[in-house]
């Protein structure tokens, strides 16, 4: 295929291992025989596609990836700071076919998936001496294949399947497939590219394994058994391009009050048997470099539980937890972005609301609103759950000898540029970087995929196919076990548990999507999680709340504010908007999602 790089990106020229190759090449020789001649620049063109994965400017905007927003700013974990982000498209239900959407990734994700067919074409031409290494580039490609494609059916359900370079001279009118084939056939990629990618100790750290093609299956499934995929579709029209059209037949034993009239019950268990095979696999682990003990008090409860979570996030070498991240080079532009306006250099861009500080529980694994917790409101920041430390900044923080002032004229809320919320986001940040004076950089990590997640996915699965506090499929967890897991990072063994009764799998679900919110928090799941259990048009229509706070000589008055923010949501978010452009030129797709 000549001049193929007129075709695909140039950004795998970057690459240290393989620029030099190219700096005295005329650009019309650039062609698929030159890129795949040898191991080099077939590896270079290969890591050119992993860019394509999200968060590849996080050297410039940390992971403010959203029009300079984080994606949990269109969510109830937090709004943007600044106005003049087009993230509000998303909160405000102003998002048109016609307006760029921030959060979309059609143009993106077409453009590096064709990247990825050429490639796994033109590794063919490899000498066969590089026989072993062809069959792993190949894999890498049809992984990223593979998560290109998730990322665009749980945007906009189904999509063309493309399984080749097209050239200008095809007819590029593709229609959509449906939803149920888009998934299998990502599925398949993923069984696919499992055969011949590295064990998960034998990879380069940030490229696939096969621990990640199968936490992506597993991912795949969890959101494919969902509700919002399952019975008629958010508009009730039975579309095959948004929804499966039906429940399964079989209802599962033992349905409790509240479930579903009907429970996918052949999908969940798919789903659980994907997640599974990841825990089989014996690789991975949480992250607690500082255990919990029992006889910890709350003090050291709080300091080593929260320790183990912040350092998951910047630490690399020996953290098992990691599947796959989005690494970036060493730097401080993290902190940058996050730090409270007040501290030199601090852009606190994301203010977090006061519904996602009351999901935090307490030190002792209680919810705050239960009635035997130590939550005091008069001192609403004392005996927290461990991850709330490493994940907000709130006043009267200490932070590296700084005393965060978020009250009403605080050092670090008094200009209109300062936190709306009365927080800030402080999880990812390096609890000892400096940034002003004389700069401190650390390493930073963003999990595309981490083994606390895939536990969750497995609970949740587990849970809604057979029950809390059963072991159906031999891997020595049951879904409450999974939890527990998860819990035990920074809470006692003892108090790990949750307040779920034997065989309860309502309160279960309660207990594993509450635990979602707060382990996961900030990390792109919650906007698309309450979408894909069907619950948006509840938690995205309701305000951003945030906390008032008042000094009043050496004490602090605490007031909640309903309405920093308003929000809407209708029903047609529950999927995004195809371009405009994109259905006018291809008279394939026949129309828009649902209700645009």
């Amino acid at each position: 295929m000549k001049n193929i790089l007129k075709y695909i990106s140039l950004l795998f020229l970057g690459a240290a291992a393989v620029s030099c190759d190219f700096e005295d090449m005329p650009f019309d020789k650039y062609d698929s025989d030159f890129v795949f001649s040898n191991d080099k620049k077939a590896e270079g063109y290969v890591l050119g596609v992993y860019l394509g994965l999200p968060f590849d400017k996080s050297d410039e905007n940390g992971y403010n990836r959203v029009d300079g927003a984080m994606l949990a700013s269109a969510s109830d974990e937090a709004m943007i700071t600044v106005p003049g982000s087009s993230i509000v498209f998303l909160t405000d239900g102003s998002l048109t076919p016609r307006k760029s959407n921030p959060d979309g990734c059609w143009e993106n994700n077409y453009k590096f998936i064709r990247d990825a067919n050429i490639g796994i074409v033109g590794l063919e031409k490899l000498p066969e001496a590089n026989h072993d290494l062809k069959l792993q580039l190949q894999a890498e490609l049809k992984f990223l294949k593979a998560f290109f494609y998730f990322e665009l059916v749980k945007r906009y359900g189904g999509v063309p399947l493309i399984d080749r370079a097209y050239e200008l001279s095809d007819d590029l009118n593709v229609p959509r497939s449906s939803f149920a084939a888009c998934v299998d056939y990502i599925a398949g990629l993923c069984d696919e590219s499992y055969t011949d990618l590295p064990a998960p100790n034998n990879v380069n750290f940030g490229r696939a394994s096969k621990g990640a093609a199968l936490a992506l299956k597993a991912r795949l499934l969890l959101y494919a058994a969902s509700p919002l995929y399952n019975g008629k579709g958010y508009d009730g029209s039975d579309n095959e391009f948004i929804c499966y059209g039906s429940y399964d037949k079989k209802r599962l034993e033992g349905k409790t009050a509240g479930s579903p009239p009907r429970r996918p019950g052949r999908r969940w268990k798919t789903a659980a048997a994907a997640a599974a095979e990841v825990i089989r696999l014996g690789d991975y682990d949480i992250y607690k470099p500082n255990p919990v003990a029992e006889t910890d008090r709350d003090e050291q409860v709080i300091a080593s539980g929260s320790a183990n979570y912040r350092k998951l996030f910047t630490v690399i070498t020996g953290n098992k937890e990691l599947i796959l991240p989005r690494t970036s080079k060493v730097g401080n532009r993290v902190e940058i972005q996050n730090f409270p306006v007040g501290i030199p250099n601090g852009k606190g861009l994301t203010s977090p609301s006061q519904q996602m500080v009351d999901a935090y529980g307490t030190v002792t694994g209680q919810p705050i609103d239960d009635p035997e917790s130590p939550y005091d409101r008069k001192n609403p920041y004392e005996n927290r759950d461990p991850r709330f430390y490493a994940s907000i900044f709130y006043n009267g923080q200490n932070w590296n000898g700084t005393t965060i002032e978020t009250f009403r004229g605080g050092a670090h809320n008094n200009t209109n540029t300062s936190t709306r919320t009365g927080y800030y986001m402080s999880k990812f940040c390096g609890s000892e970087v400096v940034i002003s004076g004389t700069p401190t950089n650390t390493n930073h990590c963003f999990p595309l995929f981490r083994y606390a997640e895939l536990l969750l996915d497995y609970a949740e699965a587990v849970n809604e196919a057979y029950g809390p506090d059963v072991d159906p499929l031999g891997c020595g967890l049951t879904a409450r076990d999974a939890l527990k897991a998860v819990r035990s990072r920074v809470l006692r063994p003892s108090q790990s548990d949750v307040d779920a009764a034997e065989g309860d799998s309502d309160a279960m679900r309660a207990a594993i999507r509450r635990e979602r919110r707060v382990e996961l928090a900030f990390e792109d799941h919650r906007y698309y999680d309450v979408k894909r259990w069907k619950i948006a048009d509840e938690v995205l229509s309701e305000s951003i709340r945030g906390m008032q706070i008042t000094k009043n000589g050496d004490t602090f008055s605490y007031q909640i504010v309903e309405n920093v923010n308003s929000r809407q949501f209708s029903p047609k978010f529950y999927l995004y908007p195809i371009p405009n452009g994109d259905v006018v030129n291809n008279s394939a797709i026949r129309g828009n999602n649902p209700l645009w």
